[in-house]
Parts: C-alpha cells; sequence; structure tokens
C-alpha cells in the first residue's frame, strides 16, 4: 500500500536538468571532452556529476582539481536558481493530491541541498515536502539507492510503502534497488527503453486511479 511519494527534482518538480546538462557540458568542453547537454542528460541524468565528470575527465587524460570544478558548477546552477526556475506541468496538482491523500512526501535529488532548497523555494514548493534527501547526504549517488534509502528513512517509511517518481534511467534503477515502487515520467511509452512499468507522459496522468494500480 502506498503511503509515501518520493519525487525527483530536476526534470520531475522543476524544468531544470537542462540547466544542468548546459553547465556540465561548458566545463567539459574546456577539457576537450565534447559531449551535448542532451546526450549528458540521456546517459547520466540523475547522477552525482563529481562522479561522471571525473570519469570522463580521467578518461581523457586531464589534469583537473574535481572539487574546484563542482565549486564552479554549483556556484553558476545557483545564480541560474536565483534567476528563473520553470516548474514541471502538473507537478503543483499532484503535490495536492498527495495531501489530499495524507502521503508522506520527500525529495531524492542528486542536486545538492543548497541548490534544491533554492529551487524547490523559488517554487514555493520547499513546504510541502517532509524531507529533502541530496546527493551530499549520501556517500553513493544514483544508479545506487542510497538517497532514495534515505529518504525514506527520514520520513519513517519502509521501502516497500513508497513510491519514486523519476525522469531518469539512473533514477528508475535506483528506486528498483530501493525495493521501492517507481513511476517514470518519460517522453514516449516503451517498455523496454526504460526500466519501470509504470510509465506516464505527463504528470497529470498521475491520479489517485493510477496510484491505486501501481
Amino acid at each position: 500500500m502506498i503511503k509515501a511519494i518520493i519525487f525527483d527534482m530536476d526534470g520531475v518538480i522543476s524544468d531544470t536538468q537542462k540547466l544542468h546538462s548546459l553547465v556540465e557540458s561548458e566545463i567539459l568542453s574546456r577539457f576537450d571532452v565534447n559531449i551535448t547537454p542532451n546526450e549528458i542528460t540521456q546517459r547520466y541524468s540523475g547522477v552525482k556529476t563529481k562522479e561522471f565528470v571525473s570519469d570522463l575527465l580521467s578518461a581523457k587524460g586531464a589534469k583537473f582539481d574535481i572539487n574546484e570544478l563542482m565549486i564552479e558548477k554549483w556556484q553558476k546552477m545557483e545564480k541560474l536558481a536565483e534567476q528563473t526556475v520553470d516548474p514541471v506541468e502538473g507537478i503543483f496538482e499532484l503535490i495536492n493530491l498527495c495531501k489530499k491523500l495524507n502521503f508522506k512526501t520527500a525529495v531524492g535529488t542528486a542536486s545538492n541541498i543548497n541548490y534544491a532548497t533554492k529551487v524547490l523555494k523559488s517554487l514555493n514548493v520547499f513546504k510541502y515536502f517532509d524531507f529533502i534527501a541530496t546527493s551530499d547526504m549520501v556517500k553513493v549517488g544514483k544508479p545506487a539507492p542510497d538517497i532514495f534509502l534515505l529518504a525514506a528513512e527520514k520520513i519513517s517509511m519502509l521501502p516497500t510503502d513508497c513510491v519514486v517518481i523519476e525522469d531518469g534511467i539512473n533514477g528508475m534503477i535506483a528506486a528498483n534497488r530501493a525495493n521501492m515502487k517507481c513511476i517514470g515520467l518519460v517522453k514516449n511509452i516503451d517498455f523496454e527503453t526504460y526500466p519501470t512499468q509504470n510509465q506516464v507522459l505527463s504528470l497529470k496522468d498521475i491520479n489517485e486511479i493510477f496510484l491505486n494500480t501501481i
């Protein structure tokens, strides 16, 4: 029985995944690692930036200070969050539904806590979540289950009572590894590509009837 919903943030709550990919692509290009923002989104959405950037730069044989690069990345992201943050269509209605059904709600995001807080407050939804689990709170990011397990623990829920809403393949894998049900917010229904059978094209497709069927 569903008792809690854990939301990914970038791409599920806020339309900000594209901002991450743009900043990361620009940083990588300075080291002659040419990967487009779209490729980053497809391959690394939900993965800790520090992990995949380190892997790509090391494979290139580049000399770099990953901590300095991460400081630069998050400074840029926080400035962008202060300028404009757009909500994903249907998110406000879905949060209201969760509260109507008395679900606990949490966020499980690969972003860090400072950025996540700014984004959620910018959208005026921070107050509706019982806990915000971020990548800087765990040792291993998605596709490991740690972020979602932390969120469940902090809201006093068993993993089997939780449903994760994710737009990234790595996040969907993480939900599966956490032994949680997962709803994939996808661009096209494709049961072979996405590691979840519960797929929607819009958050507006997630209603009480849908939640009772998963």
